[in-house]
């Protein structure tokens, strides 16, 4: 990681509120991606890592951590999974299936 991770963060006014450490946040937030991935399918093993990682936690570490762990979960784990899934059965098409559940959601949460 790097040496200059420490950023500060400012509110709307520009008043420095804190700092952030991006290389902690990117650990972290490694580690919860795996955590969650390595127990998926057993939504009681995925709310006990979730629990584990929110206690001692700030609201604000949270949703950072939170936040890149999604990301990196989306990269790292769902389009892998998603290139295998439609490599080995094209005919599925698991993406246009996911996008379809996705309209189904935005239009179910109208």
């Amino acid at each position: 990681m790097s040496d200059d991770a420490d950023y500060m963060l400012v509110g709307e006014n520009g008043v420095p509120t804190g700092f952030v450490d991006l290389d902690q946040i990117t650990i972290d937030a490694t580690v919860l991606m795996y955590q969650q991935a390595a127990v998926a399918g057993d939504d009681d093993a995925v709310d006990g890592v979730v629990h584990e990682f929110m206690a001692g936690r700030s609201a604000d570490e949270i949703g950072y951590i939170t936040a890149a762990a999604l990301s990196l979960m989306t990269r790292h784990i769902v389009a892998p999974l998603l290139d295998v899934a439609d490599q080995a059965a094209p005919q599925f098409n698991f993406r246009a299936k996911l996008v379809e559940a996705w309209d189904n959601a935005i239009e179910a949460l109208k």
